[in-house]
């Protein structure tokens, strides 16, 4: 009992990522788009990115009995991975809010003002 339930919260910091890209991945179906597509790589990257280095990297650690240096260079690999899809999601996102904004500007124009 102990042991399933310790698997289960090694999982947790997956839920977040996946969220994320299953959020993304919805609003790439509802809307076929360059921000919708940015941000699904970014995520879609880093929920990768999360996988590998949650589960994997520990296993690889132990198993290939990795010497600080080496680990070092899988992290700097791992961290330049993670920040490009970072950057794909961000760009992605600010596209997305600055259509929306535009489209919010053209709304609140079209009412008419009143004359109190």
């Amino acid at each position: 009992m102990n042991s399933i339930l310790a698997n289960l919260l090694s999982l947790t910091p997956i839920i977040p990522p996946c969220i994320v890209f299953g959020a993304c991945c919805f609003f790439l179906i509802k809307k076929s788009s360059v921000e919708a597509i940015l941000m699904t790589i970014g995520s879609g990257i880093a929920l990768i990115v999360n996988i590998l280095y949650s589960f994997l990297m520990p296993l690889l650690m132990a198993a290939q009995n990795l010497t600080p240096t080496e680990v070092i260079r899988y992290n700097t690999i791992v961290g330049v991975i993670s920040f490009t899809a970072g950057l794909c999601f961000a760009a992605g996102l600010l596209i997305l809010v600055i259509n929306t904004v535009k489209k919010n500007k053209v709304i609140y124009n079209q009412f008419p003002k009143s004359n109190d």
